[in-house]
């Protein structure tokens, strides 16, 4: 793997001039400039994501892309330092791309652009419905997210049906919700805004068939809250194949996260998921 590169003045996009710019500001600058081709970093994004990845994986998780488009960007990524192409059979020849150490360091920069923009860029904010019977923790979340966000408040499945329309982007649904149907409310939500289940205990194995793209278990902190609502906010406008994948991944995770390995594995239903998440990711 390449583990570092320099961006030669010549070939960074921008000329090192005498502008009175810090030499460390001069360097930033000829850094953004290895992203200012359209298709760069959404590449790198993608790799970071779902990666590595074949050619035609690429191709069809980037459907608005040609062929020889995706070529020349994947050689200008691996002419940088921040893509690597490595050979997974000879016969037949069968090659992926995956990040490098440098493209790999990249990723926590976009992830503080994405909050930025958020704050910055967006002509109104992300609305986030909080579906608590509890009214205390309902204000609590509320309190955390309510900076950044537009924050809506259901106590009950009556009041939660009021509050749902196109305009809210992330729910959080406590199990605990008096008045619903849980599975029959979490499809509905789903299909409108991305859904994150809140649990009180640890939850049977069957979670993994609850219709949520993520599950938080109480008592739940500041940091998690916010994590996850950014999360979801920019998986907005993925496949449904990569919103299944990703919501299967998280409830399994979730999952492992409480029960032992060992005790899962006895699981038909755990078992089912494991084998369903290799299929998404063959």
């Amino acid at each position: 793997m390449v583990n570092s590169y320099i961006i030669a003045p010549e070939t960074a996009g921008m000329t090192r001039r005498d502008d009175g710019l810090p030499a460390d500001d001069r360097i930033a600058l000829d850094a953004l400039s290895v992203f200012s081709k359209k298709w760069h970093p959404v590449v790198v994004l993608t790799l970071s994501r779902y990666g590595p990845l074949g050619f035609n994986d690429l191709l069809e998780e980037l459907p608005e892309i040609s062929s020889k488009v995706l070529s020349d960007t994947l050689d200008g990524v691996r002419d940088v330092g921040l893509v690597e192409r490595r050979v997974v059979s000879d016969s037949p020849l069968r090659v992926e791309y995956e990040l490098t150490d440098a493209g790999a360091d990249v990723i926590p920069i976009f992830d503080s652009l994405g909050d930025w923009g958020t704050r910055h860029l967006e002509s109104e904010s992300p609305t986030v419905l909080l579906a608590d019977s509890d009214r205390r923790l309902a204000e609590l979340y509320g309190d955390w997210l309510a900076d950044r966000y537009s924050v809506v408040r259901a106590h009950t499945g009556d009041e939660l049906e009021r509050s749902l329309d196109e305009g809210v982007d992330v729910v959080f649904v406590d199990d605990g919700l008096p008045g619903v149907d849980l599975e029959a409310t979490l499809n509905v939500v789903g299909s409108l805004s991305r859904t994150i289940l809140v649990v009180g205990d640890r939850p049977a194995v069957e979670l993994l068939e609850r219709s949520c793209d993520d599950v938080l278990q109480k008592p739940v902190v500041r940091e998690t809250i916010l994590e996850a609502v950014e999360t979801q906010l920019r998986r907005q406008g993925e496949s449904a194949d990569q919103r299944a994948r990703a919501a299967l991944a998280a409830k399994l995770s979730f999952l492992e996260s409480v029960y032992p390995r060992e005790r899962l594995a006895t699981s038909d239903t755990y078992r089912r998921g494991r084998d369903r998440l290799a299929e998404f990711e063959a």
